[in-house]
């Protein structure tokens, strides 16, 4: 079923949650195959995690980041960028991305979401714009600001359910 031949009235969401690893070709792999599961069970809409193709630590986004150019070419600038993208349009699924450590040219760090729809456009791209940082006395200290930089803008996509809009964990 195309977008625009869509059930309106009815969206499968697949919502993903799965082990990352400390190696970015078996996390490429886990999403590859839990966004397959989902097309095989008749999602229509796959939503990653936050931070799916790399620990989730400050001291890793540098490793893990990778370029995310606002356009459809991503296949040479992003693997994990071209993975959605190539799912989306194999499946015929609109993807929102989770989230990935994105290295800007100025060599800015941001928490990003990229949205693709069935034919392999990239309709949404969200940098987090509210870093987590706790200082918890006795506890947890964790900064995604000792990293990360923060978005600036709201960020949603029209789909022929509606529009959605954009958010990743504490926005």
């Amino acid at each position: 079923m195309s977008s625009s031949e869509a059930d309106v009235g009815q969206l499968r969401v697949a919502l993903c949650q799965f082990p990352v690893t400390n190696e970015k070709e078996v996390n490429h792999k886990t999403a590859s195959d839990y966004i397959a599961n989902s097309a095989q069970q008749g999602a229509q809409l796959v939503v990653l995690p936050e931070i799916w193709n790399s620990p989730y630590a400050t001291a890793a986004f540098s490793d893990y980041a990778e370029h995310l150019p606002d356009s459809d070419d991503l296949a040479a600038k992003s693997p994990s960028a071209a993975l959605l993208q190539n799912h989306a349009v194999k499946h015929n699924l609109w993807i929102v991305g989770g989230s990935i450590p994105e290295r800007t040219t100025d060599g800015k760090l941001y928490n990003t979401c990229l949205v693709f729809n069935p034919q392999g456009e990239v309709v949404a791209k969200h940098r987090k714009v509210h870093l987590f940082d706790i200082d918890v006395p006795g506890g947890i200290t964790f900064f995604e600001s000792d990293t990360l930089s923060a978005g600036e803008t709201l960020s949603h996509f029209q789909t022929p359910w509606g529009n959605f809009g954009l958010g990743i964990c504490y926005d």
